[in-house]
């Protein structure tokens, strides 16, 4: 791998390790990190709260299911053989395709 190459391929890594911990903020802390789980909850509160803003019929357990699904799935993405996959991409194209998934998530419309 030239230096560039290995420039650009560590950019991707730590593009995927933004959504891992952006993942981790809407699930539950890992095991041994209770000391951030107030962080947790305050991310968790702000997203569930711009959220209401955009779908004002769905009460709050609703849209703490929907940030904690979209989470889980981002969780997924960067963990899952797929994370591999898309840490090969660009990180332009690694958006384009994942923030209809997330926003559909968020959205829950069928």
């Amino acid at each position: 791998m030239r230096p560039a190459d290995d420039e650009r391929a560590r950019g991707r890594g730590r593009d995927l390790a933004v959504i891992r911990t952006v993942a981790r903020v809407g699930i539950d802390p890992p095991t041994g990190w209770d000391r951030l789980a107030g962080k947790f909850e305050q991310a968790r509160r702000q997203a569930v709260r711009v959220l209401a803003a955009s779908l004002p019929d769905a009460d709050e357990h609703e849209l703490v299911i929907r940030v904690r699904c979209a989470a889980g799935m981002l969780n997924w993405l960067a963990l899952a053989p797929i994370g591999a996959e898309l840490a090969a991409e660009p990180a332009e194209r690694v958006e384009r395709m994942l923030v209809p998934v997330v926003a559909g998530a968020f959205r829950g419309t069928p």
